[in-house]
């Protein structure tokens, strides 16, 4: 009988922690709730809905932002993976080391991620031109310099509260891996 109820406790036992380690963990103090990640068909869904409530764009803008948001969103996608797969071949979470980077190297860096944007830019204003009427182009620039402004102030709070994108000892914060302030 005594068998009979330790047997028991220890089924009890291993079922509760095989319920626990299924369980999705709520996040420690500090720590940002994982999100689930959207499939490119889904943020280009969100983001051509946003914009369609905005700017009041008909069916067939909607259709043809959408388009294009998809392909853009693919694109990133494609990129994002390849990223991953070089640090996966150089090493978790390799990162330009600017801290033993000169400076020529450190300024031809940042030069050439500054052409890349200005380019992505370009061919961003361009298809929002091919796609919306000029009374909406100059709101669709006045709500993405609205959402830019914010974008640096959430970053300005983040510095200032103690760390780059991780947090401090995060990836990316002080004392994290990638360096000091999410570099």
């Amino acid at each position: 009988m005594k068998a009979l109820k330790v047997l028991a406790v220890a089924i009890a036992l291993t079922f509760s922690g095989v319920a626990m380690a299924q369980a999705p963990q709520a996040p420690q103090q500090g720590e940002r709730p994982q999100r689930q990640r959207m499939t490119p068909e889904q943020m280009a869904k969100s983001q051509t809905e946003r914009y369609a409530k905005s700017l009041d764009l008909s069916e067939e803008q909607q259709k043809k932002l959408y388009d294009y948001n998809l392909n853009r969103m693919k694109e990133q996608q494609k990129q994002r993976e390849e990223m991953r797969a070089q640090r996966g071949q150089q090493g978790q979470g390799q990162r330009p080391d600017f801290m033993n980077m000169s400076d020529a190297d450190r300024e031809a860096f940042m030069k050439q991620r500054q052409e890349e944007q200005k380019a992505r830019e370009a061919a961003e204003d361009k298809a929002m031109k091919g796609i919306l009427t000029e009374a909406q182009y100059k709101k669709w620039q006045k709500l993405k310099k609205q959402q830019e402004m914010r974008m640096r102030q959430q970053m300005q709070e983040r510095m200032q509260n103690g760390g780059g994108f991780g947090g401090p000892g995060g990836p990316g914060g002080q004392g994290g891996p990638g360096g000091f302030g999410g570099f």
